[in-house]
């Protein structure tokens, strides 16, 4: 009986964290913060990445873990995209890994420039995410900061 009490506790409980384990996968919305010049002579001084950004959350189709990629725009309309690999890192927590760009939309098509590389740390209960981008002109001088939560599956 005591065997069957134990089992029928882990069970619920597996089942109790599976959705919260699942959440994350989805869309993340959020906002950003620092700035970066431009990598290119542009009208402009500088860009604000990540002042506004949205990332699909997902299963990775050709590894373990997850992959994060989506947009980001500033306030002046500066447009870019990111992507990153992820994996869990601890029960609460999946950390992400990956690059940012910008596109210069001066020309057609679009010119991409690889700005530099941005971590991010996702809970997995999708209350909030935090993370830090760095541009790596020059030298990784210029940097910032996400934060965000997930919004929908």
């Amino acid at each position: 009986m005591r065997k069957l009490l134990l089992a029928a506790v882990i069970v619920a409980a597996l089942a109790g964290a599976a959705p919260a384990i699942a959440q994350p996968v989805g869309t993340w919305d959020g906002t950003g913060e620092g700035w970066c010049p431009f990598p290119v002579p542009y009208p402009s001084e500088y860009m604000k990445p990540w002042q506004e950004w949205k990332g699909r959350f997902e299963p990775n189709p050709d590894e373990v873990g997850y992959v994060f990629y989506g947009d980001w725009h500033d306030g002046d309309h500066n447009p870019g995209t990111f992507k990153g690999k992820a994996i869990l890192s601890s029960p609460t927590v999946i950390f992400c890994r990956g690059d940012w760009y910008w596109w210069d939309e001066r020309f057609d098509p679009p010119v991409v420039h690889h700005m530099g590389t941005f971590t991010m740390s996702f809970r997995v209960d999708g209350s909030s995410c935090h993370g830090e981008w760095i541009a790596h002109l020059p030298g990784g001088l210029y940097h910032g900061t996400m934060r965000g939560r997930w919004v929908e599956p």
